[in-house]
């Protein structure tokens, strides 16, 4: 165990209560920091505290947070630091001892910091982050903070909507940060924390929620007028494809999530999937030249020791390297395994997994819908014909595994698509034992649909708990016995979707929630429907979230993705006729409004 930095005497007692706690708790490996290539900058001033909420083996693993901190220390002034969401075991003792939640580099109470800033990737952690503010002893709500209080700001894809967590954050960042760090880093030079805000305010993709109409609603104890900004746009980050990805990334001191180097090798996706919110949110596609790919491979291999790197992205089949990236990492590292964690349906993908990987067992594809009708309404471009090939491709490829994600509670799914999904599963597993007479193996994963905001299907609504539930129970009844299937819990998609979909009111459930013991939401053994269902009844919410009407203003209107509303309104009518939208990488335009001035896609081909 390292021993932390003796500065003063408070940090002398934090020591030596880390020490007594440390030995009394699960994994406490979660709480010391000194990872290789962790920064530490004494001194330096602003200091920045970074935060995952969840437990240190997911949150370390976030490529967002990886970038955001080798960023700010490696090219600004300031000290960026880490917090992560402690284990119940942990924050059960520190409330009980009165230790204040601390930075895994230097030891310092979080709450010291000039800016803490959260990464908001999905729904689920949203009560951690609650859990996070009440052990560093930063107040909840915006209005009850002081001038000594860190500003709290959010960003990650969750700021797509982020008017659930409103009266918890001063700020939210919108978009990609990677080339606004510098000028967030100067903004917190500001001698107040009034003064923070608006500095804060005025760069490009910065949000401050407390406005409604330019008025101001709330006052802080600092006196700051918590007035808002007005609509934002979300940022793009052109740099991309000039930019080299992290090479010195933080190396876990336990294991985490994913033991393997990470390149990004592309961002953004021009599938055009109905119901994906990424795709819509990081377009367009950026990616980065084959050579620099080879070469951060190669030195994140060294610098961590792994002997795996994955090349990811929201569709790597799809960048236009892939087969020379591939090729490239294996003829330098000839024993490395190189993974592309998504694949296309189709055999030429299965072909680019084997190439990479000679070793895996398992392959994963998403037809995501059973029915060619449900499939076109997504704009999920794959046929049956395309989808028995891959089957083929993947156990004649050597494959011993296939597992399949499908989603039910699609707009207009009827039980017929749902039938058809057991009917799609049999075929696979009949082409399966065609092409590996005795070693195949098929599974699948079925999610229930969520609709999210900034896309086609923004507008859906969820299909509710009863109808999934019964759509659950009629795919079990129709799949062979040989089929393993493991379905998502309804109960934490029915509170994704409330939150996803709802609007400022939404925050009152998530303190309920929090303060009725909600903790580590998207964990099966942690989540507790009980007391969600106890918190929407006290707040008067109804699970699930609305399906909103055509003519309705939509709550997230002051996010700004950049997608036209007429494009997403446009693929939501063709969604009902069936009818799919090209690929614009192939050269025709969709107009979906992304590209425009210095906005364009990059392509390495």
């Amino acid at each position: 165990m390292r021993s932390l930095p003796k500065e003063s005497p408070g940090e002398n007692r934090l020591q030596h209560d880390l020490t007594d706690l440390l030995a009394r708790v699960a994994r406490p490996g979660r709480y010391v920091g000194g990872e290789f290539h962790a920064r530490r900058k004494p001194g330096a001033t602003p200091r920045i505290v970074l935060s995952y909420p969840d437990v240190y083996e997911i949150g370390i693993a976030n490529s967002g947070l990886q970038i955001l901190y080798a960023g700010l220390n490696d090219a600004t002034p300031a000290a960026a630091e880490r917090a992560y969401c402690p284990w119940p075991d942990m924050a059960t003792l520190m409330r009980a001892r009165g230790v204040p939640l601390w930075s895994l580099e230097s030891g310092a109470p979080v709450h010291e910091a000039a800016l803490w800033g959260f990464t908001l990737q999905h729904e689920l952690t949203y009560t951690n982050i609650l859990e996070m503010l009440d052990l560093a002893g930063v107040p909840l709500h915006v209005a009850e903070r002081g001038e000594a209080d860190p500003i709290v700001l959010g960003g990650g894809p969750g700021t797509a909507n982020p008017l659930p967590l409103a009266p918890f954050f001063d700020a939210f960042f919108v978009g990609e940060a990677e080339g606004r760090l510098a000028e967030i880093v100067a903004a917190l030079e500001a001698p107040t924390r009034a003064q923070r805000l608006g500095r804060l305010g005025a760069v490009p993709g910065v949000w401050l929620p407390h406005a409604s109409g330019g008025r101001a609603v709330a006052t802080g104890k600092s006196g700051a007028t918590m007035a808002g900004n007005g609509r934002v746009e979300r940022q793009v980050f052109m740099g991309f494809a000039h930019t080299s990805p992290v090479t010195e990334p933080l190396v876990p001191l336990i294991e985490g999530v994913h033991d393997r180097a990470v390149i990004e090798v592309m961002r953004g996706c021009t599938a055009g999937c109905r119901f994906c919110q990424a795709g819509m949110w990081y377009r367009p596609v950026r990616e980065r030249p084959v050579a620099m790919v080879v070469e951060a491979a190669a030195r994140a291999l060294r610098s961590t020791g792994c002997d795996e790197v994955s090349l990811i992205s929201l569709s790597s089949c799809d960048y236009g390297g892939v087969r020379e990236a591939i090729a490239g990492i294996r003829e330098r590292f000839p024993h490395v395994r190189v993974s592309l964690p998504s694949l296309r349906v189709d055999s030429a993908a299965v072909v680019l997994a084997r190439l990479g990987d000679e070793q895996r067992g398992s392959v994963t594809l998403a037809p995501e819908a059973g029915t060619q009708r449900l499939r076109d309404a997504i704009n999920k471009r794959v046929d049956e014909q395309a989808f028995a090939a891959a089957v083929r491709g993947v156990f004649g490829a050597g494959y011993s595994g296939l597992k399949l994600y499908f989603m039910v509670g699609l707009p207009d799914e009827t039980d017929d698509d749902v039938a058809a999904i057991a009917a799609m599963a049999e075929s696979a597993l009949r082409n399966a034992r065609e092409a590996a007479p005795g070693r195949s193996r098929i599974s699948i994963a079925v999610s229930s649909f969520v609709p999210k905001a900034h896309t086609p299907f923004e507008r859906a609504g969820f299909a509710g708990e009863a109808v999934i539930r019964r759509r659950q129970e009629l795919l079990r009844q129709r799949l062979p016995r040989q089929i393993r299937v493991r379905f998502h819990d309804v109960g934490t998609s029915l509170v994704e979707a409330t939150m996803a979909m709802g609007g400022r009111e939404a925050g009152a459930l998530i303190e309920a929630a929090w303060r009725g013991g909600a903790r580590f939401d998207g964990w099966s053994e942690s989540f507790d429907a009980g007391i969600w269902r106890r918190a929407a009844a006290e707040v008067g919410i109804e699970l699930g979230g609305p399906a909103w009407s055509s003519t309705e203003a939509l709550p997230w209107r002051d996010v700004d993705p950049l997608v036209d509303d007429g494009f997403l309104r446009d693929e939501g009518a063709r969604a009902v006729r069936a009818e799919t939208t090209a690929d614009c990488r192939d050269g025709s335009c969709t107009s979906c409004g992304v590209c425009g001035g210095e906005i364009e896609m990059e392509l390495i081909r």
